[in-house]
């Protein structure tokens, strides 16, 4: 599980970026690291960008994720909304990924256009 964040926060608005590999344990890690940090910091909004994050997830690992990971950890933090900027060549994989957390009561957006999530998020 290699990978970086970096997080700063606009208002309450936590911006993080990922870089890395892409695995379904990486993924798992970057998620607990931002919703410690949401907390850390009272920001209940994140844009998380992972346009540099190597490889892709599988689509087990698309369903699995939202479906049986978010729930553990929903409740632990004060994240309402977020935003996933992601590559447009991997778009029928994200839009998989958010339909599942959607859903599953998750207030998740997938876009591939930075400005677009940034808008969707201050709604």
């Amino acid at each position: 599980m290699s990978y970086e964040l970096t997080m700063t926060k606009e208002g309450e608005l936590l911006h993080v970026s990922a870089v890395g590999t892409r695995t379904f344990g990486t993924v798992i890690s970057i998620i607990k690291d931002i919703l410690e940090a949401c907390t850390q910091h009272g920001t209940p909004k994140v844009l998380v960008d992972v346009r540099a994050l190597e490889g892709r997830l599988n689509i087990a690992d698309a369903f699995n994720i939202p479906s049986s990971e978010f729930p553990k950890i929903r409740d632990q933090s004060i994240l309402r909304k977020g935003a996933i900027v992601d590559l447009k060549e991997f778009e029928q994989g994200y839009k998989f990924f958010e339909n599942v957390a959607v859903n599953r009561g998750f207030n998740v957006r997938i876009f591939s256009d930075i400005d677009e999530a940034i808008a969707w998020l201050k709604n």
